[in-house]
């Protein structure tokens, strides 16, 4: 089943006491009159990692401010998102219910925004704990115990996978029954417009790896079907735009904490085109030097 957290009324939002606690109002713009919506354009975010203690730093980084100040941006543009979407690694650590609940509370601002939140899990998530934060829906789920999004924008089919395998359990595991299904809704979908997949873990071919440990599997899917243009992770805490023979491969930076002190963390503002994509970083650190890098992919033939 997907996870889904949609847009919620600014009446809602500003009933609620993260509005006024957090000084969200002071943004620009108060929700009087919401942006117009981009169909073709998306925020992506990866390894949030927020934690149920909102003042735990970790790298001298508060994960959930750091969320906050991601809504406070997402509410500034004067175009509006179809979707904001995240990568996995939403918790913390082990992935504790209280850390679940200090997520959302991140996300109201941006769902209070007009913008509806997809998630995929990581290996810091756990299914069970986060579901008592968030409930699944009512949509059907196409694989047992696995969570995937479908979404169809003008432009691109976005897919996203689940690759959590146990909590805390470095290595991302699909397993035959997604990578079936995956297999079958591409050829469902067609090649009449392109797809991107976007899910937690690295490619990675080696036999023991941290990564995605079913990379062979997933490219013997992927590769022949042209219709295939990009592949977004997280996990590696680090910005990189790079190819797997013609794939796009996009290692979105982390909205948390990163793991070397010159990497930027932050989101990637994503503007799809009739030919591929347009990407920008936004930077927590506005003095960073990759904060409004733009970098333009071209979808492969």
């Amino acid at each position: 089943m997907p996870i889904t957290l949609p847009p919620i009324s600014r009446r809602r939002f500003l009933s609620g006491s993260l509005a006024a606690g957090a000084g969200l109002l002071a943004t620009g713009r108060v929700w009087a009159e919401q942006a117009p919506v981009d169909a073709n354009r998306f925020a992506l975010l990866s390894d949030t990692h927020v934690s149920g203690d909102r003042e735990e730093t970790v790298q001298g980084t508060n994960m959930y401010k750091n969320m906050l100040q991601v809504g406070r941006e997402l509410n500034a543009l004067d175009r509006r998102p179809a979707a904001a979407l995240i990568t996995g690694d939403c918790a913390r650590m082990i992935g504790k219910a209280e850390d679940y609940v200090a997520l959302v509370e991140t996300l109201d601002p941006i769902r209070g925004g007009g913008v509806p939140v997809h998630l995929a899990l990581g290996n810091h998530d756990n299914r069970e704990e986060f579901w008592k934060a968030i409930p699944p829906g009512d949509a059907p789920s196409v694989v047992e115990n696995k969570h995937i999004t479908v979404l169809e924008a003008p432009l691109a089919n976005l897919i996203l996978l689940d690759s959590l395998d146990k909590p805390n359990v470095t290595p991302g595991v699909l397993g035959k029954e997604q990578l079936a299904w995956l297999g079958e809704k591409l050829d469902a979908l067609g090649d009449g417009k392109p797809t991107l997949i976007l899910a937690h873990h690295h490619l990675d071919d080696a036999p023991k790896t941290n990564g995605m440990t079913e990379t062979k599997k997933l490219m013997e899917i992927v590769m022949p079907r042209k219709q295939v243009k990009a592949y977004f992770y997280g996990h590696t805490h680090t910005w990189r735009v790079s190819k797997r023979g013609t794939l796009q491969l996009v290692n979105l930076p982390p909205t948390a904490y990163v793991f070397g002190k010159n990497k930027p963390n932050g989101w990637v503002d994503m503007q799809l085109t009739k030919t591929g994509a347009k990407l920008q970083v936004h930077a927590i650190d506005k003095k960073h030097p990759a904060n409004e890098q733009q970098v333009e992919l071209t979808w492969r033939a």
